[in-house]
């Protein structure tokens, strides 16, 4: 899954693909590397970011879904968004895939969802809003046990709303609201949890690979994020969300991986 953020204030990628004809350039770069979907968002989820309106929102990512949607490049479009307003009109002008930032649809939109039958729905582990989330974050045993309830919690819940276990992803939030080495333990837990559930994973460029490794800058971060990526596909990661597409297509496909870059 190639990442393009239409966002000032993204922490890896912001302002660079403002423009629509920029992001729609480089969605086309990202599918001849060798993405198979491409997630597109419109609000910065970094910590400490604060919220915009759902009209900002929209204003920023309605021109690229419709030139995307125009392009025709042949691979699934996704929503990156935690309001369920911008999910529904996302659906409606043209993507096929909803990643949840909050993890938090109603039943009654996951049932909307469900009345789209080609739609597959990513729901992500993050306990607390991005402006708050690492004020006290979640330690190792906290938060496998928290990621293991929203498992259970939000797969059961598509179920009962009529989503079909192939197009119901769960993801469990590395970065989001837990300390560095909660978030090693939830990597390392991939192997468990993906016995039992499609699991979507992003960890490109985190802030958790440069306070490690001493990499301030997160384009500098690209080859050990491909470590962690590639570790984590080998442990049963179906869907792995990055930046940078090619290194790790290539390793995957040197591995014969089954997954969805």
């Amino acid at each position: 899954m190639g990442v393009i953020n239409v966002t000032p204030d993204s922490f890896s990628d912001g302002g660079d693909y403002l423009d629509p004809g920029a992001a729609v350039d480089h969605a086309r770069l990202l599918v001849a590397q060798g993405a198979g979907i491409i997630d597109v968002g419109a609000e910065s989820t970094r910590p400490g970011s604060t919220s915009i309106s759902a009209p900002e929102e929209w204003r920023r990512l309605e021109p690229l879904l419709k030139r995307l949607q125009q392009a025709r490049l042949g691979v699934p479009i996704s929503v990156d968004t935690c309001k369920e307003d911008i999910m529904v009109r996302g659906l409606d002008t043209g993507a096929d895939w909803i990643n949840d930032t909050s993890g938090k649809a109603s039943h009654a939109t996951l049932a909307r969802f469900a009345t789209y039958r080609q739609m597959s729905y990513i729901a992500m582990h993050m306990p607390w809003t991005p402006d708050i989330m690492q004020t006290t974050p979640l330690g190792p045993k906290p938060a496998l046990a928290a990621i293991a309830t929203f498992f259970a919690q939000r797969h059961q819940t598509a179920l009962e709303a009529g989503l079909e276990p192939s197009q119901i992803w769960l993801d469990p939030g590395i970065g989001f609201g837990k300390t560095d080495a909660a978030n090693v333990q939830a990597m390392a837990a991939v192997k468990t949890w993906a016995s039992t559930y499609q699991i979507a994973v992003g960890v490109s460029r985190k802030s958790l690979l440069g306070r490690t490794l001493g990499i301030d800058a997160p384009k500098q971060r690209d080859a050990p994020s491909k470590t962690l990526e590639l570790g984590l596909a080998m442990l049963g990661a179906r869907l792995i969300r990055t930046h940078s597409v090619l290194p790790l297509k290539r390793l995957l496909d040197l591995l014969g991986e089954g997954v969805h870059v």
